[in-house]
């Protein structure tokens, strides 16, 4: 069984993974022998070998294996697919192989890998693409339920316009939402006390700064942030978001020097307004510095699981690095 759990969301993607390894757990691995996960360790890098040695595995002392594989999909390119193709096609039926992918969702629907695979005998996928609008609100409506709490029309609304679709801010700020209402329904005048207006129009202003090498302020901005009770996991998934949207925005400019925020905004599938500030914000840098800050935050997001490296460092460093 070949089970795709991918999306722009996150968070979203995360959860779903841990309650299916939860859910193989109870029901086939209680003594934690027969799940795996790669990439193993403190390593960067997907081994061939290692990853479909342990698909092809027969379960110990039970019926069934999980693997889960991270970000293997979006990495492979067409002319390396082969020998990953053929090991998950004859994978045994005892082995359930869960693809863990952090990218949007149609963007990783063409990638080679999945393509080839989506046709397999026994196929599962689970798309979970940013949510927004409605979707954002009924999610939001039903976290606070999971909470034990209540909220309005009026203050769901205005959390979903401050907070927007990221849903690890958003889970934070229903947690403290709720915990102030102490059972009673949450109002918007709690939302306008206690939630602060997006970090995306921050990270603009960070950006801005960035791009523009005023160190101090960059650092200034991220302490204000980190006083008013941003989570540095926030503050980098953040980042990330950001260095991707400029790396699109340096590419397309590269391509063509007259590219318009709408051209940007079509290819991104971003709101223009975003769309045009990444254009300015791109010119302050070079397409192989993005490249080398998105692979620094690709280490980190390794180095981060294995406790290597505290994630406020990370953070900083990250920062520093696109100053350089």
């Amino acid at each position: 069984m070949l089970i795709f759990v991918y999306g722009d969301d996150s968070f979203r993607v995360s959860e779903k993974v841990k309650h299916m390894k939860e859910a193989f757990r109870v029901k086939f691995d209680p003594t934690g022998l027969n799940t795996a996960e790669y990439p193993l360790g403190d390593k960067m890098k997907l081994e061939v070998g290692e990853v479909l040695g342990s698909v092809r595995a027969l379960p110990f002392l039970g019926t069934k294996r999980m693997v889960v594989v991270r970000d293997l999909v979006t990495q492979t390119k067409k002319a390396d697919m082969d020998v990953w193709e053929k090991g998950f096609l004859q994978a045994p039926d005892s082995t359930i192989v869960v693809f863990w992918e952090t990218t949007e969702p149609k963007e990783l629907e063409k990638k080679p890998l999945f393509v080839a695979l989506k046709g397999a005998a026994e196929v599962h996928a689970y798309p979970f693409p940013e949510l927004s609008g409605a979707d954002l609100e009924r999610w939001t409506t039903e976290r606070v339920k999971a909470r034990g709490g209540l909220m309005g029309a009026q203050a769901l609304r205005a959390l979903a316009e401050r907070v927007g679709g990221d849903l690890w801010a958003m889970d934070h700020e229903v947690s403290k939402l709720v915990a102030f209402a102490d059972g009673a329904e949450i109002t918007l005048s709690a939302v306008d006390e206690l939630v602060a207006q997006s970090f995306e129009e921050k990270i603009f202003e960070l950006m801005d700064a960035v791009s523009q090498k005023r160190t101090a302020s960059a650092i200034r901005m991220l302490q204000e942030e980190r006083s008013a009770g941003s989570d540095d996991h926030y503050l980098l998934t953040m980042l990330g978001r950001q260095v991707r949207i400029l790396l699109g925005a340096r590419s397309l400019l590269d391509e063509n020097h007259r590219a318009t925020k709408q051209d940007l905004a079509d290819a991104l599938s971003i709101h223009p307004f975003v769309a045009q500030k990444a254009l300015a914000q791109a010119k302050g840098f070079s397409l192989a510095h993005l490249k080398a800050v998105h692979d620094l935050l690709f280490d980190f997001d390794q180095q981060l699981k294995s406790g290597q490296i505290p994630v406020d460092i990370a953070v900083d460093l990250t920062t520093v690095k696109m100053m350089q």
